[in-house]
């Protein structure tokens, strides 16, 4: 199972509309999210970023099923305007357990 980040700038006159929709998620976007391979999804908000973390085998081919399906495109539609960047994966540079291993691996 692989680990990811991402952060995203929000609109500073949306931050709180971001959050209460995450808070309030749709029960069937949910079951989507998890169906489509996502073993774990966290969302951390500081000032006007929101920081995600994501567990699963492959987060290019889960975008790719939730892509496809009505309740993401209804739920990009409601959120994407309140997004002042695009999604950007931070440079890895720490993993306590790969280390360890000396198995450092990168991911985005």
């Amino acid at each position: 199972m692989k680990k990811y980040c991402a952060v995203i700038e929000l609109k500073h006159e949306h931050i709180e509309d971001y959050i209460n929709i995450h808070k309030n998620a749709w029960p069937e976007l949910l079951k989507t999210i998890k169906e489509a391979g996502m073993k774990e999804e966290i969302i951390y908000n500081f000032k006007d970023m929101s920081i995600i973390f994501f567990e699963c085998e492959d987060i290019d081919s889960i975008y790719k099923k939730l892509g496809e399906t009505d309740v993401v495109k209804r739920w990009d539609a409601a959120v994407q305007p309140w997004f002042a960047s695009e999604f950007i994966f931070p440079e890895k540079i720490f993993d306590l357990n790969q280390q360890l291993k000396e198995q450092f691996v990168e991911q985005y």
